[in-house]
């Protein structure tokens, strides 16, 4: 099983848009970070969210900026941003395991395929592995239970070939989200609840996250959550970035957002391998 990929720290955690789906459906530019978990209050039932419009913003730690849209609902998620001067939009529907790649300037269109994931709308609890980790060389091992910040979270050991120890990962299953992560390092990243805030007009989850590492100071940053939508308004990194999604608008998006317009053309997606078959 795959450990999610919102993990280590020390990571570069730079991610693009659309950057913690399942493998096989990443997205492919713009360092803008955009939640496709599903997060909820601390002991707060799980329903399911609405669907929702914002506004997406990440600022890099030299602060310089990238923007772009984000549209959701369900499992259904629509990315719209420039990359290289030019538009680019991508539809993401994981729960049929496709991506869609739109040029608005050419009126083009490319598909990359993955593994489908037909719980992807539903905000109930995922383990922190997914079932693919044995094939990649991974061990995910259950321990037990722990509490913290008043949620009972659970214990999992992550080893990966030529990591002399397993990572220890206390997972909360509800938000998808690790609330602490020992690395054999030494490197620790841990989140702990602070309040409920506004945020923009909305109702948010106030965490601090502070990674340590040996011999270094702590740093801290914060991680604001919407346990009504259950994705991420604002993560302040302790590195200096900034992620944010502002101007959200609540309400029932058009079925057409996620679909590719008519009369399109569907082109080779620009790093199929050689001799690849055209489109249909």
């Amino acid at each position: 099983m795959t450990p999610h990929r919102r993990s280590p720290p020390h990571r570069d955690r730079r991610r693009p848009l659309g950057a913690w789906l399942r493998p096989g459906l990443r997205a492919v530019a713009l360092p803008i970070t955009v939640a496709l978990t599903l997060h909820g209050a601390p002991g707060q039932a799980q329903t399911a969210p609405p669907p929702y419009a914002a506004e997406a913003l990440y600022r890099a730690a030299d602060g310089s900026e990238s923007a772009g849209r984000v549209i959701k609902s369900g499992a259904d998620m629509r990315l719209e941003f420039t990359q290289a001067g030019k538009p680019v939009i991508q539809i993401i529907r994981r729960a049929e395991g496709v991506m869609y790649v739109l040029d608005p300037a050419t009126r083009s269109w490319f598909e990359v395929r993955g593994a489908a994931d037909p719980t992807a709308a539903n905000p109930g609890y995922a383990p922190p592995c997914e079932t693919d980790s044995q094939a990649q060389g991974l061990t995910c091992r259950f321990i037990g239970n722990e509490t913290s910040s008043g949620i009972s979270a659970e214990v999992w050991e992550v080893s990966q070939p030529g990591q002399p120890q397993p990572s220890r990962v206390l997972w909360d299953g509800a938000r998808r989200r690790a609330l602490r992560q020992d690395y054999p390092d030494g490197t620790v990243m841990a989140l702990a609840f602070i309040a409920m805030e506004e945020l923009g007009g909305r109702r948010a989850e106030h965490w601090s996250l502070t990674v340590t590492q040996p011999g270094q100071a702590p740093r801290v940053g914060s991680w604001y959550f919407d346990p009504e939508l259950r994705v991420e308004l604002r993560e302040e990194l302790p590195t200096g970035e900034l992620r944010s999604l502002e101007n959200i608008t609540v309400g029932a998006i058009d079925a057409s957002a996620f679909q590719v317009p008519e009369g399109w053309t569907q082109i080779v997606p620009p790093n199929a391998p050689a001799g690849a078959p055209a489109p249909n």
